[in-house]
């Protein structure tokens, strides 16, 4: 899976990531980190990638545009640290594969993980 990584997050999870074959790349490798949210979100459309993010503000986008991609996993009320999270993204990735395959929103918290299909509306 490509995974564009949010600058909200730790630049740990790229290694995280493409450590269990993941195309991972943090938002810096690719972009300006003073891009706004929407440059970040369009760039994540065209090349393909699902956006791992911290920030609700991308849900709010896809919202707005009413567009079906890119798919956007927000990680909310959860340890942020790949040590401490990571084994759970990658089950919720596996889980909801064809939900982000199609275009998603992934909300995953401490308690349960909601799945919306794009676009939103």
């Amino acid at each position: 899976m490509k995974i564009l990584l949010d600058m909200n997050l730790t630049p740990r999870w790229v290694g995280f990531l493409r450590e269990r074959g993941h195309q991972a790349v943090r938002w810096s490798e690719v972009g300006l980190a003073s891009a706004d949210d929407l440059e970040v979100l369009r760039f994540a459309a065209a090349q393909g990638y699902l956006l791992l993010t911290h920030d609700l503000d991308f849900g709010d986008l896809l919202a707005y545009s009413r567009k079906a991609s890119p798919s956007v996993v927000i990680l909310r009320e959860v340890d942020l640290r790949p040590e401490a999270s990571g084994e759970r993204l990658l089950q919720v990735l596996a889980a909801a594969a064809e939900a982000l395959k199609a275009g998603a929103i992934v909300v995953v918290d401490s308690r349960r993980v909601r799945v919306r299909p794009l676009p939103l509306g």
